[in-house]
């Protein structure tokens, strides 16, 4: 299954319980936030299953915040790929798409990890393992994808 630009309505359904400005009560996640679960974990936190995306900055930006609901030090900043790369393609693999229990491509809602750097034209985007959530289940998944040959650093201003 292919998947590529992710419609705004993927978005909007997830965060539909969020109030204005995402809610970061502190280092607390507003209990009603819709959680998401990630059966495997996170590679490199495998402990981590239960996360909330949070929108982050104006309500209208591109980006959100993905937050562990166990630990909320553990926060990934997270973006739909195809506002920046509009090229992007996600090829899931049939072991994926059964394990997020996806019946149809405008369930999936694709995400891409954004590491800031010390000045904004240093950010860049994981589009070797993008993260991909099915809106109806809230059951997620990082995928890794070596054959496409994407880049965990590919620089986000320059898209």
């Amino acid at each position: 299954m292919k998947f590529g630009r992710p419609s705004d309505r993927c978005l909007r359904q997830l965060q539909s319980g969020l109030r204005p400005n995402g809610v970061l009560e502190g280092a607390n996640v507003s209990a009603d936030i819709p959680e998401l679960h990630f059966r495997a974990g996170l590679p490199g936190f495998p402990g981590e299953r239960r996360f909330a995306l949070v929108r982050w900055g104006a309500n209208e930006g591109p980006y959100s915040v993905l937050v562990d609901l166990d630990d909320t030090d553990i926060r990934f900043l997270v973006a739909p790929p195809a506002l920046f790369f509009p090229q992007y393609e996600v090829d899931l693999d049939d072991q994926s798409v059964a394990l997020l229990g996806l019946q149809d491509v405008s369930e999936a809602l694709v995400l891409m990890i954004v590491t800031l750097g010390e000045k904004p034209e240093d950010a860049t985007a994981n589009l070797l393992g993008p993260i991909v959530i099915n809106t109806s289940t809230r059951e997620g998944i990082q995928v890794v994808l070596p054959e496409a040959g994407y880049s965990t650093k590919v620089p986000l201003l320059a898209a």
